[in-house]
């Protein structure tokens, strides 16, 4: 099941085009657009892909890696053969590593081997970013698209990590409220919300933007609170019907992931001992 921070990575990136790719790579000097790319026919999908360029000349791959993987290295091989098979231009793979613990010493940024020396090799090349490298005050300073990141980002090395996150959360929001349209930037904030959550626990991420003054006074912090509830409720829905059903079908899991009825997602959890099966659950209004 995807976990929050991937759908939340993936819509910054597509919402925010030029700002990934000038903070991961370089800022773009020719068109952009996101390539609908499903590479799930033969893996799972890519999770970013910009093609530059009209016509297409390049490709950027952006994958976003919060857990050490031992098969993440022959992934982005695999994911950066298909698109070039597909497309017929030259694609850049970057690996991004949100957390210290998403580094596994495969991850070294090359996939090399031969079979048969002298006889052909393989020689892949691809960039890997540790996001927690970068200073989170440079990550503050970009595009407000990329803003949210400082939250993964380095914080000074003589503070706490709660006190450092409350300085970036504090200049992060006001930041955003400020400069940003209401609903643009609730997004934003509530991206920050669910990032900052793979640093420190979801009740103290929620003290964190609680105490922002600028929070106190939009109903921003309240639309955060919706949206933790909505995915602790999706959460136990899963977890409970699971132990009932056994795990839903592809249907019913889109169905259920698409949800963001609260007053029904509660209204759910509380029929799951009264059905007999996920449809019936689904069913019901």
């Amino acid at each position: 099941m995807p976990l929050p921070f991937d759908a939340t990575l993936k819509d910054l990136a597509r919402d925010h085009p030029r700002a990934y790719l000038t903070t991961f790579d370089a800022a773009p000097t020719q068109p952009v657009k996101l390539l609908n790319v499903d590479l799930s026919t033969v893996t799972t999908a890519a999770d970013v892909v910009f093609g530059l360029g009209d016509p297409l000349r390049e490709i950027v791959h952006l994958d976003f890696q919060a857990s050490a993987a031992a098969g993440k290295h022959a992934d982005v091989l695999v994911y950066n053969a298909l698109l070039y098979r597909q497309y017929q231009v030259p694609v850049h793979s970057i690996v991004v590593l949100l957390r210290p613990k998403a580094a596994h010493p495969n991850l070294m940024g090359t996939v090399e081997y031969a079979a048969r020396p002298g006889r052909g090799k393989m020689d892949f090349g691809y960039e890997v970013v540790r996001l927690w490298e970068i200073p989170a005050d440079d990550l503050l300073a970009g595009d407000a698209g990329t803003a949210p990141l400082a939250t993964l980002g380095k914080l000074p090395p003589d503070v706490s990590l709660e006190q450092g996150l409350k300085s970036v959360v504090e200049r992060l929001v006001t930041r955003l409220l400020a400069e940003e349209p209401t609903d643009r930037a609730r997004r934003l904030v509530t991206a920050a919300f669910v990032l900052t959550g793979m640093r420190v626990t979801r009740n103290v991420a929620l003290k964190l933007f609680q105490g922002v003054r600028a929070m106190q006074e939009s109903d921003t912090y309240l639309y955060i609170q919706d949206e933790g509830r909505i995915a602790e409720a999706k959460k136990i829905i899963l977890m409970l019907g699971k132990e009932r059903f056994g795990p839903p079908n592809e249907s019913i899991h889109a169905s259920l992931t698409a949800e963001s009825d609260l007053d029904r997602l509660e209204h759910l959890s509380k029929l799951l001992l009264k059905v007999a099966n996920w449809d019936e659950l689904m069913a019901t209004h």
